[in-house]
């Protein structure tokens, strides 16, 4: 996974952002022995500002030779069957010029619901790109 983000240029996962809990899933995709994508979800609680409470979905890594084959999507998909499980909502952010997220969320029946400058303490491009919420339901 460190080489993933590190291809990414993302910030590591740390072991915690990845430790067992029951109120979250980790998913890895693995080739040939070798791990190509990682994906996570968060639960939050409570409210943030104007964030809702809920499940979201956190990162999606693939590896640069592994992307553009649906893997992304496919890591999705699992975490959202992992989502319904629980809830009949799902929530995701991106930065509003991450438009090939924009377009899979999409078509996994994201919608936007509203733009923030910041995000549960994340903000996109330094605070210089705004960061659009999306919602999906079961």
């Amino acid at each position: 996974m460190t080489a993933i983000c590190d291809f990414s240029r993302r910030t590591r996962w740390t072991s915690e952002m990845i430790a067992i809990r029951s109120d979250r899933v980790v998913l890895v995709a693995v080739t040939e022995d070798e791990v190509v994508g990682v994906a996570k979800t968060h639960l939050h609680p409570n409210p943030d500002g104007n964030a809702p409470t809920g499940h979201y979905l956190g990162g999606v890594e693939v590896a640069p030779g592994f992307r553009r084959r649906g893997m992304g999507s496919a890591l999705t998909r699992a975490r959202l069957q992992w989502i319904w499980s629980r809830d009949s909502t799902a929530y995701y952010f991106t930065n509003e010029h991450n438009t090939a997220s924009i377009r899979m969320h999409e078509a996994l029946n994201f919608w936007p619901v509203a733009r923030f400058s910041e995000i549960r303490g994340v903000t996109a491009d330094n605070g210089r790109s705004d960061l659009i919420l999306f919602e999906a339901s079961r």
